[in-house]
């Protein structure tokens, strides 16, 4: 009798459940993960055939499901219960430090993005302009930081990743790899806790690998007015794992000491005069502060008269970066190529730039499927 009352009960609470998703309307946008769900598929013969609609179906389930947060949440605190030190999208690591699980490279996205750059790099020295091409890729947080993984968690050697680079990409393209330098820096706070970004010192650091790369002098930590605008922040990783118990991280501004003037035309039409936008420190997307997110384009003027200019294609690894720059260049033009969709060459040939730099993670930089627009 016991065991048909509990069949009956559980049958019962599988109907609820299944009733409520489906009279429940579908969240279209997930403020704690910062994203857009999955709505769901549409149904047509070509997307059923190839097996495209199951894939697509099973992730508007899991996006859609009932109370997702909560269960989410209870699977973590069981799992850690349990010893586990993941909860299938974050490692849980030492010292309150979470990492994503991220161990797919696209190798022939791979090799699409060298030969992108390549074909770039080529055309734009065919303009008969003098431009210097380089690139600053990122290290990820688990591979500086590998100290503070889990035991024996698997991932991927970006060392590696820096080698192919070194062999396939033009000896034109300057390759800037910091790998070593974050090294010596893994017990700075570099690195976001609850998130994937570099911290604003990290960012300093990256500023200050990259100008003495160029062999110039940056600019001392003595020169910046440093201020934390905001001790209340719980980036992308933190909402993978929906379970966290230690302190949120800190965002820090570094602002010159030496008053610098700028300008700012966001998209060729929208005039801002400040590289931070204090609106995102009320939301969760906190680390939007920077450059009030990412923007398809962004035209920077400043007082340094000096003629120089620089155009940095990008992901949003550059939006903390790109204020150490302001006392070396004339002109900063931002482009992110996933939001971009007219030729950059084009842009290049109208406009006065010496210098084109690459700043991208470089496992964003390995998978981002837009770079392919640089030849359009």
């Amino acid at each position: 009798m016991k065991e048909k009352f509990r069949s009956i009960f559980f049958a019962f609470i599988i109907i609820v459940i299944a009733i409520s998703n489906i009279v429940k309307p579908d969240k279209l946008f997930s403020k704690k993960e910062n994203r857009y769900l999955k709505e769901f598929p549409e149904i047509n013969k070509e997307v059923i055939l190839s097996g495209k609609f199951g894939e697509e179906f099973e992730e508007y389930t899991s996006d859609q499901f009932i109370l997702r947060d909560k269960w989410i949440t209870i699977k973590t605190i069981t799992d850690l219960g349990m010893l586990k030190k993941d909860n299938g999208r974050v490692y849980f690591g030492k010292k309150d430090y979470l990492f994503e699980i991220d161990n797919k490279i696209d190798e022939k996205q791979f090799d699409k993005n060298i030969e992108a750059i390549n074909s770039f790099s080529y055309n734009i020295n065919q303009l008969d302009k003098d431009i210097s091409v380089s690139a600053l890729l990122v290290p990820s947080k688990s591979e500086v930081l590998k100290d503070k993984l889990p035991e024996f968690a698997p991932i991927i050697s970006e060392k590696n990743l820096f080698k192919k680079l070194d062999k396939f990409l033009s000896e034109k393209i300057n390759v800037i790899n910091p790998i070593a330098d974050f090294y010596d820096k893994s017990d700075d706070y570099i690195y976001y806790k609850t998130d994937h970004h570099w911290t604003s010192k990290g960012a300093y650091y990256g500023y200050k690998f990259f100008m003495e790369n160029k062999n110039e002098t940056p600019l001392g930590k003595d020169q910046f007015r440093i201020k934390s605008v905001t001790n209340d922040f719980l980036g992308t990783t933190y909402r993978k794992a929906n379970y966290y118990k230690g302190l949120p991280d800190t965002i820090d501004e570094y602002s010159y000491k030496d008053k610098i003037e700028y300008g700012i035309i966001v998209n060729q039409k929208e005039k801002v005069n400040s590289l931070y936008d204090e609106s995102y420190l009320n939301e969760t997307d906190k680390y939007s502060y920077f450059l009030g997110g990412n923007k398809a384009i962004l035209e920077i003027n400043t007082s340094e008269k000096n003629g120089k200019s620089i155009l940095i294609i990008k992901d949003s690894f550059a939006n903390s970066f790109i204020p150490f720059l302001l006392s070396h260049y004339e002109n900063i033009v931002v482009i992110d190529t996933r939001y971009f969709n007219k030729s950059i060459k084009e842009y290049i040939r109208e406009n006065e730039i010496n210098e084109v730099l690459f700043l991208f993670n470089i496992k964003n930089f390995v998978n981002e499927k837009s770079i392919q627009i640089l030849n359009k």
